[in-house]
C-alpha cells in the first residue's frame, strides 16, 4: 500500500514538475532554450513515474515496512543524510573543492571503504567534479581559501 502510495505521489510531482516548465520558451534542438532541459526532466520524470504506478498497480502490494530493515542500513541511511547536511553547511565556507572531498570520502568510509581508498577516491571526484563543472563548464562554484 505504501509503495503506490509514493509512487502516485512521485507521479504528481512529476505532473507538478512538468506544469511548471511548460510556460518556459523552450527552444529548438539546435538551439534550445531555459526551458527545454526542465521540459524533457518533467517528461523522463512522469514516464518513469506512470510506469512505477501501474507496476505497482498490477501486482500484490507489498509487506515490507520500516522494522524489517536492518538497523545497520538505517545507521547508513541516517549517517548519509548527515554528510549530506554538513556538505551543504560547509560548502560557502570551505568551497566546492573541500567539501565534495570531504563528503565523498565521508561517505564511502559509511560504506565499508578503508581510509586510504576513500580517501582517494575523494580527493580524485573532487578534483575531476571541479575541473569538469568549475573550469570546463564555467558553472560558478564556490571556491573557498584554498583556491583563493
Amino acid at each position: 500500500m505504501l509503495e503506490r502510495l509514493v509512487a502516485l505521489t512521485v507521479l504528481a510531482a512529476s505532473g507538478v514538475y512538468l506544469g511548471s516548465a511548460l510556460p518556459l520558451p523552450h527552444g529548438t534542438a539546435a538551439r534550445p532554450g531555459p526551458g527545454f532541459f526542465p521540459l524533457a526532466v518533467g517528461v523522463f520524470g512522469a514516464i518513469i513515474a506512470f510506469v512505477w504506478v501501474v507496476t505497482t498497480f498490477r501486482r500484490a502490494p507489498l509487506t515490507v515496512g520500516i522494522r524489517t530493515v536492518p538497523a545497520e542500513a538505517r545507521w547508513r541511511v541516517i549517517g548519509t543524510a548527515t554528510v549530506l547536511v554538513g556538505f551543504c553547511l560547509l560548502l560557502p565556507w570551505t568551497g566546492y573543492p573541500l567539501a565534495a572531498f570531504l563528503f565523498t570520502s565521508l561517505v564511502l568510509r559509511g560504506l565499508g571503504a578503508q581510509w586510504r581508498s576513500a580517501l582517494v577516491i575523494g580527493l580524485v571526484s573532487a578534483a575531476v567534479s571541479y575541473y569538469f563543472f568549475g573550469v570546463l563548464l564555467e558553472v560558478p562554484l564556490p571556491r573557498g581559501p584554498l583556491l583563493g
